[in-house]
């Protein structure tokens, strides 16, 4: 177990520093409002003041990352353990039970891929799914799911925002439920099922930084495609923001988007076609193996 848990101890050359970027850990202490770098880096501060050892400790965080850091090891882990008693020890944030694949992860990838990913292969869908179970979840993880099958409007834009901050603070990984094509379903559900454009502007918003960081899935595209329809200028720019995380999108729609009355959403497009796809940026080299995809 790691000691400096809800952070990650650092060791430098002449100091040590301690991070934290899953601020899912302080939900419960936070509440809806939520938090980043800046507002640990305040709770922090004020224990750190409270206990004494504010001299000895300097802070360096960022919107996405709290950072502290001190020639001293010790003070570190004092300020790491009255946060965890803030947030609860590590054990309480790990899920009750590990899954794995039951073949290959190599075979396993090549089944996502053509399944999800660069095709929309049912056949091979089956077999991931067969394959593949879910992710073990934490306890936070299923509210925030179960928000968004269940949840009212509220709790589902609560519930998107959890998740999307989540899914920027970690990339693809077999054990994360991120990381597999049913919690992507969860949400394709959900928008299918929402009237309220604002909770379905969140969903698209957390659904595209999970294509980004997680799982790029063909199955999105039709719903960005369908965003861009929208007479609201942010959820067209949801949409772009969406098609630009696949491994392909229709060119020609998003280069009419150039011509967009919102100059948000035509200078997204610009964007997007000056990237290009994967012929000319590669495609999420640190996502999949090379050799799986090519």
């Amino acid at each position: 177990m790691n000691e400096f848990f809800p952070c990650i101890l650092v060791e430098h050359e002449d100091n040590f520093s301690i991070i934290c970027s899953d601020f899912h850990y302080f939900d419960d202490y936070l509440g809806d409002k939520g938090g980043g770098g800046y507002t640990i880096e305040r709770l922090a501060k004020k224990l750190a003041k409270e206990h004494n050892i504010q001299k000895e400790i300097g802070f360096d965080s960022e919107a996405g990352m709290f950072c502290a850091y001190s020639v001293n090891k010790n003070s570190l882990l004092k300020l790491s353990n009255l946060l965890q008693q803030i947030t609860g020890n590590e054990k309480q944030h790990l899920p009750v039970e590990n899954t794995k694949p039951l073949i290959p992860l190599e075979d396993a990838e090549k089944l996502l891929l053509k399944g999800f990913v660069i095709d929309l292969d049912k056949e091979m869908q089956d077999e991931f799914y067969k394959n593949v179970p879910y992710p073990a979840l934490s306890r936070k993880q299923k509210e925030y799911l179960n928000a968004i099958v269940n949840g009212t409007s509220e709790d589902k834009i609560i519930a998107s925002k959890k998740i999307n901050s989540e899914a920027r603070t970690k990339i693809r990984r077999w054990d994360n439920y991120l990381s597999h094509p049913t919690t992507i379903t969860y949400f394709l559900e959900a928008i299918d099922r929402e009237a309220d454009n604002k909770v379905i502007q969140q969903l698209i918003w957390a659904v595209a930084f999970i294509c980004d960081r997680h799982l790029p899935d063909l199955r999105t595209q039709s719903y960005f495609l369908k965003a861009l329809e929208s007479k609201n200028a942010t959820t067209r720019w949801l949409g772009l923001l969406g098609l630009g995380m696949l491994y392909e999108y229709p060119e020609e729609i998003v280069l009419k988007m150039t011509k967009d009355k919102s100059e948000k959403v035509s200078e997204e497009a610009k964007s997007i076609l000056k990237w290009g796809t994967i012929k000319t940026r590669g495609f999420a080299p640190w996502m999949f193996d090379e050799k799986n995809y090519k």
